[in-house]
């Protein structure tokens, strides 16, 4: 083990009506990034090494001391620099992508500066923020915080909430304000970054054997004094599942200003601004983040999403929709939505944890908002992806496969899934999604793929963030599976023993809906690994 020490100026923040002291100064033990990497847990001899593979991707640079990525946003500067944002289980880096193949590490918020009182940085790590949002505008990063952040209990009194980052100098990361609240998995800015929308479990359970059906809604939050947060009492999307209120997960919005929140019970649409008819009661009204007017979306057939868990979710439209399908007749601008399922129940996603697009054609007139378990509503479903059966795919039985985030651009879609890694799709046929290209390195935990400019952007759980170009030939036809021995040149570090596979378990809060991974500050019997 080795000590690294975080320290902050002590300094006062704005908490809900009050003023809070953050510790000055904290030290925190984590394990080096080598021995973490070989660190024998539970079940990992039993992980038999997987053999990688790859196929018109080329790995450009590995970022160090970013094991443990979770998400990544990027904000041009008004002094032209590209600044990236990585959120990982030990608090915030900032790095000048400028040049995208050889970053610049900049700040760090560490862990130790996220504590609040009463948290101890030694017990745990810093969870989950899945999904990062910043506002480029203000400069101002969002992290939203787990109840079971620092080792602290699964319950409904520990603290979850919204860190505001000033981010104005990215070399200097601090905390501007805390928004506790009830619920911290994610938080999407809403109208500019005049609002949030924070989503996740809210510390209700309604069904003890079923970690889908927890309780969930969106929580509001007004941002637009960003020192003074104010966390409105009103929710947001409940009933969501066929009528009971099941757990909301994250929150995208469309480039037509649509906000579709993703849950167990599917994704549905928002307007969170104008006027428009609001097509539950019929009337026409002022929408707004605190009182939205329903515009479409619904669950995802059951046989295309077994779970009815929709992780997050894209709809092109508008300046996006040149980077999805190709519309038509059958399938018209704007009426595609593309959606996760996360689920386990397959290594090689065969039947579940699937990549989704369904057709949003039937669902403007309430459909979902109306429905009822007696009498439920489903999208139809246009095309289905998986890598079952795929070049790249590694059929084993203790591999965990899942569907998790993508972005897309140009009709090709960067989509992680887990030790299944990277994987390239050609989109412009919404029926027919084709792989054009694959990456998945040894003991890659492929979390979230980003294109930005014409790289892709990984952040890889158990390697860190990696900086991917796909090959000018990816649009050919595929070819036959090409396994790297370990040790290639371009699949791991040069002179390295690869990093051992991690162990997956449930997490606390969302079971195997949002896993995480033993073998970093982890162990046997903890009563929280986040």
């Amino acid at each position: 083990m080795r000590l690294l020490a975080g320290v902050c100026a002590g300094a006062l923040f704005w908490i809900a009506g009050q003023v809070v002291a953050f510790p000055s100064s904290s030290a925190i033990a984590v394990s080096a990034t080598d021995q973490a990497r070989q660190e024998a847990t539970p079940g990992q001899k039993d992980r038999e090494p997987i053999m990688p593979a790859s196929d018109k991707v080329e790995l450009k640079k590995t970022l160090p001391d970013t094991t443990g990525a979770i998400s990544i946003n990027f904000v041009k500067y008004p002094d032209g620099r590209d600044i990236m944002f990585v959120s990982t289980t030990s608090g915030l880096k900032s790095f000048d992508v400028s040049d995208t193949d050889n970053p610049k590490a900049l700040g760090t918020l560490t862990k130790a500066q996220l504590a609040l009182p009463g948290d101890d940085p030694n017990k745990g790590r810093f969870w989950e923020n899945e999904d990062m949002d910043v506002d480029p505008d203000r400069q101002l990063v969002f992290l939203a915080r787990e109840r079971t952040s620092f080792g602290n209990p699964r319950a409904k009194d520990s603290p979850t909430g919204v860190y505001i980052i000033d981010a104005k100098d990215p070399a200097k990361l601090s905390i501007a304000s805390w928004a506790p609240q009830g619920t911290g998995h994610i938080t999407t800015c809403i109208n500019g970054c005049d609002y949030l929308w924070t989503s996740g479990w809210d510390g209700e359970i309604n069904d003890p054997s079923n970690v889908y059906h927890s309780s969930g809604k969106i929580f509001v939050t007004d941002i637009r004094d960003y020192k003074k947060p104010k966390v409105e009492t009103i929710y947001v999307d409940e009933n969501r599942d066929q009528g009971v209120s099941h757990m909301t997960h994250d929150v995208q919005v469309d480039d037509s200003g649509v906000a579709w929140v993703a849950g167990t019970g599917g994704t549905r649409g928002y307007w969170t601004d104008g006027i428009h008819r609001d097509p539950v009661t019929g009337e026409v009204r002022q929408a707004t983040p605190v009182k939205p007017v329903p515009y479409a979306g619904g669950a995802a057939e059951q046989a295309a999403m077994p779970t009815s868990f929709s992780h997050n979710s894209v709809r092109p439209v508008n300046g996006t929709l040149a980077d999805g399908p190709i519309p038509s007749a059958e399938n018209p601008p704007g009426s595609l939505l593309l959606h996760t399922e996360e689920a386990f129940g397959s290594p090689t996603c065969k039947d579940q944890g699937r990549f989704v697009i369904s057709s949003l054609q039937g669902s403007f007139n309430g459909e979902s908002q109306k429905a009822t378990q007696e009498k439920p509503f489903y999208l139809k479903t246009v095309g289905i992806w998986s890598p079952d059966d795929k070049d790249g795919t590694i059929n084993s039985p203790n591999t965990f496969c899942s569907a998790h985030y993508f972005t897309m651009q140009d009709r090709v879609v960067a989509y992680s899934w887990y030790e299944q890694g990277t994987r390239f799709l050609d989109i412009s046929d919404p029926a027919n999604p084709k792989q054009i290209a694959y990456w998945r390195p040894q003991s890659a935990v492929s979390w979230a793929s980003y294109w930005h400019r014409d790289r892709v952007f990984v952040a890889d759980y158990a390697l860190g963030v990696q900086v991917l170009n796909l090959n000018a030939s990816a649009g050919s036809e595929q070819v036959t599976l090409h396994a790297a021995p370990p040790g290639t040149p371009g699949m791991s570090d040069p002179g390295q023993a690869p990093p051992a596979r991690l162990p997956f378990a449930p997490d606390p809060n969302y079971g195997m809906a949002c896993p995480h991974l033993f073998g970093r500050d982890c162990k046997p019997g903890d009563v929280s690994c986040c």
